[in-house]
């Protein structure tokens, strides 16, 4: 009786001690991965400093934008990545305005959502205009993807730019940036972007889109492509 008392405890000791060592574990890889994010958007501020940038999460309000089979709002998702852009950006010494903090849109004056966009990136001088959505079309298709004004050779580099680090970082696509007539890419007179971060017509893209990590590290590539066009340019 004594011994199997004594097995009991052992055991019960061994799952404790297990659950502490993969809690450390876990404590260790979120602290030291949290520690090279940090490092990485410090070593790339040296070109995001100083900047004024617009991020326009797309959709909003009633407007919810592409759903997937799994029920993911494109307008949800892109709320929660172009936080995290925002986060990078000021984090790297850039100002940053969201044309819309949470599930509401603005329609101002003008009682046109996209004008009133346009509108602010105007009215704060922005330098920057980055445009975030999701895709649909069938669920064979996905990647990220970014779209650019024909008409803009800044556009052009900076979707470039940002197509390059989401294909070296998150490695998931093949995709290459294009040219596409926008109303918020055509209107601007500085560098606009539309960066589509996947589609959620595809079920294991949706999930992905979904997963509040994919979403901070989609946004890392974009702040990365940022700054790799502001270095360059």
């Amino acid at each position: 009786m004594a011994g199997r008392r004594r097995r009991k405890n052992l055991k019960a000791a061994a799952l404790i001690l297990l659950t502490l060592i993969l809690f450390a574990a876990a404590t260790y890889v979120y602290v030291g991965r949290a520690y090279r994010e940090r490092q990485s958007v410090e070593a790339l501020s040296w070109a995001v400093a100083g900047q004024v940038v617009v991020v326009d999460p797309g959709h909003g309000g009633i407007d919810v934008g592409a759903r997937g089979p799994g029920g993911t709002n494109e307008s949800e998702v892109v709320l929660a990545i172009s936080r995290h852009l925002a986060e990078f950006l000021q984090q790297g010494g850039a100002r940053v305005f969201l044309t819309r903090q949470d599930d509401s849109v603005t329609e101002g004056e003008s009682g046109d959502d996209l004008l009133e966009r346009v509108r602010l990136a105007q009215k704060v001088k922005a330098d920057l205009f980055i445009s975030v959505h999701a895709n649909a079309f069938d669920d064979r298709e996905r990647g990220a993807q970014v779209f650019f004004d024909p008409a803009s050779q800044e556009g052009r580099k900076l979707a470039e730019a940002i197509q390059a680090e989401i294909r070296r970082l998150l490695k998931n696509t093949d995709r290459e940036a294009l040219g596409l007539d926008a109303f918020v890419l055509r209107t601007q007179e500085i560098p606009a972007v539309i960066v589509e971060v996947g589609f959620l017509s595809n079920p294991q893209e949706e999930k992905l889109l979904a997963d509040p990590s994919y979403q901070r590290e989609m946004a890392f590539a974009i702040y990365a492509g940022i700054a790799s066009y502001l270095g360059g340019s």
